[in-house]
């Protein structure tokens, strides 16, 4: 008897889990609101960026970038700043895209393109210069309100 209620308990576990794939229900559709909702890079970050090109005139550095929506819907204004002896330093404002889905940032400059992507509270990104070497590597979290 014992045997067969843990056969039992199995095959409900394991039904539990295909009936919703059979059903055509998405495997998203099982996890909590929380993990399924897409963070906007709208807010402040503070973290690292990272130089990858050794030697250069590229120095490490702790950052702080404030990104705010512009007039138009896919467009982003990046405040980016360095810490430098606790005090923030401005290093200079980028526009932004906002791409598809809305969790890619893109910004380009002249000499080289910023890529970034949110997840949950985390920005990361990197600096790819015009011939595709990557330059520097960005990690940030969400700072708190």
């Amino acid at each position: 008897m014992e045997r067969h209620v843990q056969r039992s308990s199995v095959w409900m576990r394991l039904a539990s889990l295909l009936l919703p794939l059979l059903l055509g229900a998405p495997l998203s559709a099982q996890r909590p609101p929380a993990a399924r909702q897409t963070s906007s890079p709208v807010g402040t970050w503070r973290g690292t960026s990272l130089c990858l090109v050794r030697p250069s005139p590229c120095h490490d550095e702790n950052v702080v970038y404030r990104v705010t929506r512009l007039t138009a819907r896919d467009s982003l204004s990046l405040d980016a700043r360095k810490v430098v002896n606790g005090q923030e330093e401005e290093m200079g404002v980028l526009t932004c895209r906002l791409g598809t889905p809305a969790t890619q940032v893109t910004c380009t400059m002249r000499n080289g393109v910023w890529h970034f992507t949110v997840s949950a509270d985390s920005l990361v990104g990197e600096l790819r210069l015009s011939d595709n070497t990557k330059f520097r590597d960005i990690r940030t979290a969400r700072a708190p309100r």
